[in-house]
């Protein structure tokens, strides 16, 4: 065959051309990288065809032109399915999905060049293929099935890799969807196979979808001695302290009265699904400690029991009310009451309990109380230079707050607790009946706290109050003063 010059000046440049545009494309667009290479033989076939000419009749030579031509065109296909797929989803199709678009194109493009190159006659093979497929469909049911269940998770994507979801009555992390089964990682660090049948049998409850904050309830049984403004209002401190978002706001709720208490409900939202067990294991945690600081009881079911009551052992160790009254007669600023005063402080007193880690009072916060400390141990910080800095801690029979309650003064420190530690709190109105019927205590008072500031200045450990510069005569006067006005004496 004799070539022409003007196919080869049209042809040759136009592939050369049309390859360096496409290789351009793919650097900009990495997308288009897998057309590089079909192109390039195709454009390669097209100028061997220009110089050689076309094959004659139905050479098989004519295979080497058609092959990089079906390549390229499934190839693009699957390109436009990718893009096509990404603007209605708005992610790109699963590999899964992909590859079978890609194989059920190649097997059309097989079997059109069968028919129409070698003129193979299709009816018998579909006839005989839909027999062995139906054989065949019936063996492997279990794992088309899989394999179709597959198709439609990916197709449809309720799921993708990454979240957290519920398959029947199973919780997990999706780790990878294939075309038989998809993988979860339980919270025990398992790794669950759940076929992908099995998923298109059940609902499938997605955790993770939509990104907006998710919401959990705990309940939680109160009894009926304990007003629900009272429990609400505590349950509220609890939600403070946790960490949680701030929007949407958590929320309690009465639910119903029940046997032998009341329900309520605290509904918590938190922005990922994997955090909600840490929330939930710090609400019931600091829960505990806030009912026991302020009362509070979760009953037991209530029951009929006929006890027999045996004689009692002989107690080997104090009794909180006998630990009390040691400490208190310890304490230099309870020496001038009597008995009998120091009776009607111990009946006014409070046990509170703290969890490890939970401030008893803020540094500059109002208060009228004075804490003494019954087992456990706390640490005493002051913010300095914008940092809050641990300058003390204090041990058990120790105590803190004596100007908070005898004269109203703000904090001056603030107090955590470093273990878990039992306290003993005496508010303003314990001394107030005291202080009313007799005066003078207040003028005994006013020198011991005198005495306990000018020791504490002096040796630059005041963890109280701040260092006085005052006399010992103006300054217990300045304390009695203060002390009357604030107990209207």
């Amino acid at each position: 065959m004799t070539l022409r010059p003007i196919d080869a000046l049209v042809v040759v440049p136009l592939a050369l051309l049309g390859l360096l545009a496409l290789a351009r494309l793919a650097r900009v667009r990495p997308a288009f990288r897998p057309l590089v290479g079909p192109f390039a033989a195709c454009a390669l076939a097209a100028v061997v065809m220009v110089f050689a000419g076309p094959p004659t009749g139905q050479s098989p030579i004519g295979l080497l032109y058609l092959l990089p031509v079906l390549v390229l065109v499934v190839r693009a296909t699957s390109l436009a399915f990718q893009w096509v797929f990404y603007r209605r989803q708005g992610s790109p199709p699963p590999s899964l999905l992909d590859s079978v678009v890609s194989v059920l194109l190649y097997g059309i493009g097989m079997g059109a060049i069968a028919s129409q190159w070698f003129e193979v006659e299709l009816t018998p093979f579909l006839a005989t293929s839909a027999v062995v497929g139906a054989v065949v469909g019936l063996a492997l049911q279990d794992t088309l099935g899989n394999l179709f269940a597959g198709i439609a998770l990916h197709s449809e994507a309720p799921v993708h890799v990454g979240d957290w979801v519920r398959v029947g009555d199973r919780d997990g992390r999706v780790e990878q969807v294939s075309w038989r089964a998809m993988r979860l990682r339980t919270w025990d660090g398992d790794t669950l196979t759940v076929p992908n049948n099995e998923v298109a049998r059940h609902a499938v409850l997605n955790y993770s979808h939509p990104r907006a904050p998710h919401s959990r309830t705990i309940a939680i049984g109160v009894n009926y001695n304990t007003p629900p403004n009272r429990v609400i209002a505590v349950l509220r401190k609890v939600l403070e302290q946790v960490g949680l978002p701030a929007e949407p706001p958590s929320t309690v709720r009465i639910v119903g009265y029940h046997d032998s208490a009341i329900h309520y409900e605290i509904r918590y939202y938190f922005a990922g699904y994997e955090d909600y067990r840490r929330f939930e294991s710090e609400l019931f945690r600091l829960i505990w400690y806030h009912f026991r600081r302020h009362g509070i009881e979760i009953p037991f079911p209530v029951r009929d029991v006929f006890l027999h009551r045996a004689a009692p052992a002989v107690q080997s160790r104090e009794t909180p009310a006998e630990r009390l009254e040691r400490a208190l007669r310890t304490v230099d600023l309870f020496r001038p009451l009597s008995d009998e005063e120091l009776r009607k402080v111990m009946a006014r007193s409070r046990p509170l309990h703290y969890a490890a880690g939970e401030r008893v009072i803020e540094e500059g916060s109002p208060g009228d109380s004075f804490f003494i400390i019954d087992q456990g141990q706390v640490l005493v910080s002051k913010r300095m230079g914008g940092a809050d800095r641990e300058i003390a801690r204090l041990m058990e029979g120790q105590f803190f707050g004596e100007m908070a309650l005898l004269t109203g003064e703000r904090r001056s420190a603030t107090i955590a607790a470093a273990t878990d530690v039992d306290l003993f709190m005496i508010d303003k109105p314990a001394f107030q009946d005291i202080l009313a019927a007799n005066p003078t205590i207040a003028v005994d008072i006013s020198t011991l706290l005198s005495e306990r500031r000018e020791a504490l200045t002096h040796a630059q450990d005041d963890l109280t109050a701040p260092l006085q510069t005052a006399g010992a005569g103006e300054l217990k006067n300045d304390i009695l003063g203060r002390i009357r006005a604030y107990f209207g004496l």
